[in-house]
């Protein structure tokens, strides 16, 4: 009886550790430099504004210690198009509020605000001192939240969610980087968001 209970007791502990080692697995796919997010309810007639906050969180890096970092911001509209795009810098320990509707969804290449799309972010450094979105030097220490306008039976509530972290393959930072390229250069002003703190 003791023998079995030794063998049960080792299987368990054998589980627990394959479950642990295969959350570890699914977790390496991350890589604290890029998020992701959604706006809703956007330029919605009665609807309270949007806000994203983002802080650079001060991490120390294998590579660099911490300094400023900069937020390289992509909205897409709800028909996966890239309208606007900006990189913001961010003091250590500092925080940004940037309005959906006046920072990130009021100077679209098109003129046409949407009213819901996804948010992308990817956490970079400044070269030369600047923030670039067509050229990120990845480095990890944004965060973001992002507060949603929620139709309920009465009027909008509000909801807050932090942006999701992803892993950025080299494919999807080219993609990123060389969209914000086309969009700025055909915009000639438009299509690019603001950096203006929306609470200042």
């Amino acid at each position: 009886m003791r023998f079995k209970s030794l063998v049960f007791g080792a299987m368990a502990a054998a589980l627990i550790l394959a479950l642990g080692s295969t959350t570890a697995v699914a977790q390496s796919g991350f890589d604290d430099v890029y998020a992701v997010g959604h706006f809703s309810n956007a330029h919605v007639t009665g609807a309270p504004d949007g806000v994203l906050r983002l802080v650079n969180d001060g991490t120390l890096s294998d590579s660099s210690p911490a300094g400023d970092l900069c937020a390289s911001l992509y909205v897409f509209d709800s028909r996966e198009e890239l309208n606007e795009c900006c990189s913001c810098k961010i003091t250590p320990n500092g925080i940004l509020s940037l309005s959906v509707n006046n920072n990130l969804t009021s100077n679209t290449l098109t003129g046409v605000t949407p009213a819901r799309g996804v948010l992308k972010d990817v956490s970079s450094e400044p070269v030369s001192g600047l923030c670039d979105p067509t050229a990120q030097t990845q480095e990890q220490g944004i965060r973001g939240w992002i507060t949603h306008p929620q139709k309920g039976g009465t009027g909008f509530a509000i909801t807050e969610d932090e942006l999701m972290d992803s892993f950025l393959s080299t494919a999807e930072a080219n993609d990123l980087a060389e969209d914000c390229k086309v969009l700025i250069e055909l915009g000639t002003g438009h299509g690019i968001c603001s950096c203006t703190d929306s609470l200042q």
